[in-house]
């Protein structure tokens, strides 16, 4: 039925509601309807206009076998198998898809292979669409490794469906096994190159591992099959900006649009990309109408304001987003450390000293943090070790080593705390660990010029380190 006669029902119906009087509609009417609003995955009046269909037509066995199904939806198994044994007169391939769902609800699973069986040795003609069904609602309801069992031995039986290799590489995805299922997607386009949801699953796997210029041909290819998309879009357009096409990225983005309800998701993608290429004038023009609204605005998208400004020299507007962003991400982390920084650079030690206690709470409870945070981590150990606190800077330089050994200058600053703490032994250790080139920009940083050894207690004051990571487009986020 189109969109347009559904909505014609629909709105007879509602109307009639309206007006506290019964429609009426003949039986192919209302399961048209409810065939429509399964469709749009909607329930608000399902119900209603079931309940309706059965008392106009209380013997119609297509709107009783929707009664089985809404009663599986709602998980009232009992009733759903009581009225669905009682569908003798119901073709017998809906009713087995509605058992087999049924008993995949209840985790059934011996029952489910014995039925499956049962329909192989009758040589029923559709058991295939059987094998893809019941997959199908396995994976809805995350059971993965039935689903697996049962693809494994439909595969064995019909080693060219289509249908199962599609469900299996869903499997895969989910599970994290990116290489498999690449190639089986890469299989699956072999056989029919213009499904658009195997190219979108292809692109998003490739943005998975890392191989951005993979995803963007992929995505392109998608939206070949289908250009309507937005959500597409956007993938392919963060592919760009991974992929450092930042200036191909923004034309991405703004060809999507920035009117309506994705306007506010869009603005702060171009605005990463205007951060990486420098632009911080546009970057600000883009950010300033946004910026201020706690219904849309990610911590990032104030770092990336604060930047603008500090870039631009506007540190009164600078100073107000800062404290703006604290007030509404009393607990992030990034913004915390710009707060001490700050601190610290108007002499406000004390203040500077509260707020890195409390950013270091926070790596005291979450000890799974081993992402971004982990440099501000790092700068707020600096702090704490410039400002005297060396026995709580080494432990929590200790802890950002745990979580990131790789680190630059983590070797460096490790090194730096033992020679002070005069221990010369665990001083040299660590210094051995740092490479010649990590050593060398240590050194450019500092303005040394001659052995490092010789100038062992000169380090790289907190806010120098601050502002070069602000400053690296690497790691403006």
């Amino acid at each position: 039925m189109k969109k347009e006669e559904a909505s014609g029902l629909l709105s007879r119906f509602l109307t009639a509601q309206v007006e506290g009087r019964e429609p009426y509609f003949d039986a192919d009417e209302i399961d048209s309807l409810l065939d429509s609003l399964e469709e749009a995955d909607n329930w608000n009046h399902y119900e209603e206009i079931l309940r309706l269909g059965k008392k106009l037509h209380p013997t119609h066995s297509e709107l009783k076998f929707r009664e089985c199904k809404f009663y599986i939806f709602q998980h009232k198994y009992i009733q759903a198998l009581e009225l669905l044994d009682s569908l003798t007169d119901h073709p017998e391939q809906d009713t087995d898809m509605l058992r087999l769902e049924y008993y995949c609800n209840l985790n059934k699973y011996k029952r489910i292979n014995a039925y499956l069986q049962n329909k192989l040795d009758r040589q029923c003609d559709y058991t295939e669409f059987l094998f893809e069904h019941t997959v199908a609602v396995l994976n809805d309801l995350d059971c993965t490794k039935e689903a697996r069992e049962l693809i494994a031995w439909g595969m064995r039986l019909y080693p060219d469906n289509l249908i199962l290799k599609d469900e299996l590489c869903y499997i895969l995805e989910a599970e994290g096994e990116f290489p498999e299922a690449i190639k089986l997607c890469n299989e699956l386009i072999d056989k029919d190159p213009f499904s658009y949801d195997t190219w979108f699953t292809l692109g998003r796997l490739y943005s998975m591992t890392g191989e951005f210029e993979k995803a963007v041909e992929a995505f392109d290819y998608a939206l070949a099959c289908d250009e309507s998309d937005m959500e597409i879009k956007i993938l392919k357009s963060y592919c760009l900006f991974m992929n450092e096409n930042y200036e191909q990225a923004i034309d991405a983005y703004r060809e999507i649009g920035l009117e309506g309800e994705i306007k506010e998701r869009i603005k702060p993608l171009i605005a990463e990309c205007y951060i990486k290429l420098e632009r911080f004038e546009e970057c600000y023009d883009i950010l300033k109408d946004i910026v201020y609204n706690p219904e849309e605005t990610e911590p990032t998208t104030f770092i990336n304001f604060i930047r603008c400004c500090v870039e631009t020299d506007r540190d009164r507007e600078a100073g107000k987003a800062l404290s703006k962003a604290v007030e509404l991400f009393p607990d992030d982390v990034r913004i915390l450390s710009l707060q001490a920084l700050n601190y610290m650079e108007t002499g406000e030690i004390d203040r500077a000293m509260s707020v890195t206690e409390k950013i270091f709470s926070r790596i005291d409870l979450e000890e799974e943090n081993k992402g971004e945070e982990v440099k501000d981590f790092f700068n707020n150990s600096l702090n704490l070790y410039f400002s005297g606190n060396l026995n709580k800077a080494y432990k929590y330089f200790k802890k950002v080593f745990d979580f990131k050994p790789n680190m630059p200058f983590m070797h460096i600053q490790r090194a730096m705390a033992y020679f002070n703490l005069g221990d010369m032994e665990l001083f040299g250790k660590y210094y051995r660990k740092a490479t010649s080139k990590e050593l060398a920009e240590y050194i450019k940083l500092t303005g040394l010029d001659k052995d490092f050894r010789l100038y062992a207690s000169r380090h790289i004051p907190p806010e120098m380190l601050t502002s070069e990571y602000l400053h690296n487009k690497d790691n403006n986020n």
